[in-house]
């Protein structure tokens, strides 16, 4: 994963506003809001140029209010996709004869959920919040054996749940994309 210090995120979202190019916008003002409030809010000096990189007060609650919005998507996300998620219909564990190889897909999606809750994008990439990344790592984690290195059950669903799920998250990932102009404030003709 390609990493731009919050400096350089400060410095590109001041260049779109300078050269009135606003399709720069919404993937900066993301980028800078995976860091924590106060790293987004505070400035610092450019070693290069000696000028004061600090974001304008309208484009540091732009990535604020954004931050919001993209944190409400996440917690839709798990409430309306992954809380209490049956098996898929066609589930190839469903008719097993052992009643936890029954259970092993509904298993796994809680182990999602649970792994989600706890932000996993957060804590792997040293960021506060990166939801985009964590809606990917869902599809990662259900063909991890052991996903947390230790006693965990495995979040390995079958293949035809593997398939079910991955085309609901592969559906929010392009909605939250096309919703970043406006969670963040900024008008795009084209934008996706």
């Amino acid at each position: 994963m390609l990493t731009i210090s919050p400096n350089k995120i400060r410095e590109i979202i001041q260049l779109a506003r300078e050269i009135d190019y606003p399709p720069l916008l919404p993937s900066a003002m993301y980028d800078l809001s995976r860091t924590s409030p106060r790293e987004a809010a505070i400035g610092i000096q450019s070693p290069v140029t000696g000028k004061y990189i600090k974001l304008e007060y309208v484009d540091l609650l732009s990535v604020l209010k954004g931050r919001e919005n993209t944190s409400r998507f996440l917690s839709a996300f798990i409430v309306q996709e992954l809380e209490e998620r049956q098996p898929s219909r066609w589930c190839l564990r469903r008719k097993d004869v052992h009643p936890t190889n029954r259970r092993t897909c509904r298993i796994a999606f809680e182990a999602i959920t649970f792994e989600l809750l706890r932000d996993i994008g957060g804590i792997v990439n040293h960021l506060t919040s990166d939801p985009l990344y964590a809606l990917s790592e869902t599809g990662q984690m259900q063909i991890r054996d052991d996903p947390l290195g230790g006693e965990a059950p495995s979040m390995k669903t079958c293949v035809t749940c593997k398939s079910e799920f991955k085309a609901v998250v592969d559906t929010a990932r392009e909605e939250f994309w096309r919703m970043l102009p406006e969670w963040f404030g900024v008008e795009v003709s084209s934008w996706g």
